[in-house]
């Protein structure tokens, strides 16, 4: 891919935008050497990050065409989309409330496609074909142990049946994620997979269970590298 004279756009959440839980005072901060950054200083491209903790389609759509209203971005512009792991994610508080009641994520999966294709015919209505990103897996049992805190653990457990249903339910967004990149003929980084294929993907996550940590910014610093080298 060629780099030179060309802005980067990246629109997303909190993954991109660098953020990582400190494990020594759990809270978060944004990570100096974030892949992002990383890239930046080793392409030498400028690159205007649009990331934000908490990020779902939904607000991410709206946020957009805010963004659209002022200024239209330029059609050489590159831009990378990162999203679905704020979308699939539930109200812990209130499945631990009630497991017997129906419980929604914060966007249903049946929506999270229909709004993900509206952000990408955003960008095609000014001929810009964006790059996809592929979901980072979360690892589940650091993700239940950090979501359970505080709440009824048994109750959790009983309307989950498994823990690892956590890791299958964010995958069936991450599916989508890649299949609208097949529909809408996008290119993928497919920073899953290197993830996956790691020694322990785990040691790549922080204690959240969600967010790479340091090492696995380097892996999707190297995963976006070498999509760019192939391109």
């Amino acid at each position: 891919m060629d780099l030179e004279n060309r802005q980067i756009s990246i629109w997303g959440d909190s993954i991109l935008k660098g953020v990582v839980l400190d494990e020594t005072d759990g809270r978060y901060h944004v990570l100096r050497n974030s892949c992002v950054n990383q890239f930046a200083e080793l392409t030498g491209t400028e690159i205007s990050n649009h990331a934000s903790f908490g990020m779902t389609t939904g607000k991410a759509f709206e946020r957009i065409k805010r963004a659209f209203a002022r200024e239209l971005p330029d059609k050489d512009d590159i831009v990378v989309l990162e999203y679905g792991g704020n979308d699939c994610d539930f109200n812990w508080a209130e499945v631990a409330a009630d497991p017997e009641r129906k419980h929604l994520p914060k966007t249903p999966i049946d929506q999270f496609g229909t709004l993900f294709q509206s952000i990408i015919d955003l960008f095609k209505s000014v001929r810009i074909m964006p790059v996809i990103m592929a979901l980072p897996p979360l690892d589940p049992g650091k993700y239940f142990a950090w979501l359970s805190r505080g709440l009824n653990v048994e109750n959790l457990r009983a309307w989950l049946g498994d823990v690892n249903r956590i890791y299958r339910w964010q995958e069936a967004y991450n599916d989508i994620v890649g299949q609208l990149a097949n529909d809408n003929g996008l290119r993928l980084i497919n920073v899953r997979k290197d993830f996956l294929v790691s020694d322990n993907y785990g040691s790549l996550i922080c204690a959240d269970g969600i967010h790479p940590n340091e090492s696995g910014h380097a892996s999707i610093l190297h995963s976006v590298l070498s999509y760019v080298r192939g391109v």
